[in-house]
């Protein structure tokens, strides 16, 4: 995600290989990287600022019900927090930050989207996902705020689809298969499409072990 900072954040995946890492938004080079206990599979992250107006990141994990807070200055882990999602799982998948609610949005690779309360981190709501037709959608992964909903990529898809986060209707279905073709990744050894960064007039888009970030404009 991106920070009011104006730098990059970005969390990587695999028990022994998890970290966080800063990077430079023009060069895309990585100017600090921290690596997460190799007890821990690493998953999303969000950038957000907390009560007492300090920036923060948030990180959840996959199958530990654990997640982390640091300092983007120097990426230090702050403090340590346990959640619940869907039982008797309880992953954690994606994380998004509602600025304007001040509540992270959270997913678990169900048809369900997850509001924390910012400060207490309680559940304050869930949601079900449902697409245009009507149809539930699971597999709900990576997450970002874009223009007030919450753009979901949905798991082993080339789809992202943007929902209201009141209704859980999603309002935009956007296919991005075309972006790096399946074929062309497995050449390369890269796998799914699982990275959304919001830049404002730009979204970045990236995956599981991509070497390359997309910068791309929506017109929908």
């Amino acid at each position: 995600s991106y920070g009011s900072d104006g730098f990059l954040y970005e969390t990587t995946g695999l028990n022994g290989k998890s970290k966080i890492r800063r990077i430079n938004p023009t060069t895309f080079e990585v100017e600090l990287s921290r690596d997460i206990s190799s007890q821990y599979f690493g998953e999303g992250s969000t950038f957000y600022t907390d009560k007492d107006g300090n920036d923060r990141i948030i990180h959840i994990t996959w199958k530990s019900q654990t997640g982390f807070i640091y300092d983007p200055t120097t990426l230090e882990q702050l403090s340590l927090f346990t959640y619940t999602t869907t039982t008797p799982k309880n992953q954690g998948w994606g994380i998004t930050y509602d600025d304007n609610n001040q509540e992270f949005i959270v997913s678990d690779g169900s048809q369900y989207l997850y509001f924390w309360d910012r400060d207490t981190l309680a559940e304050k709501r869930r949601i079900t996902v449902t697409r245009s037709d009507g149809t539930e959608q699971d597999e709900l992964n990576e997450l970002e705020m874009i223009d007030g909903l919450v753009c979901c990529n949905i798991w082993y898809s080339d789809e992202i689809i943007c929902v209201n986060p009141q209704t859980g209707i999603s309002e935009k279905e956007i296919d991005f298969s075309d972006l790096w073709s399946k074929e062309e990744r497995e050449s390369a050894g890269a796998d799914v499409l699982n990275g959304i960064a919001n830049g404002g007039d730009h979204i970045l888009l990236t995956g599981k072990l991509w070497d390359r970030m997309y910068k791309v404009k929506l017109l929908v």
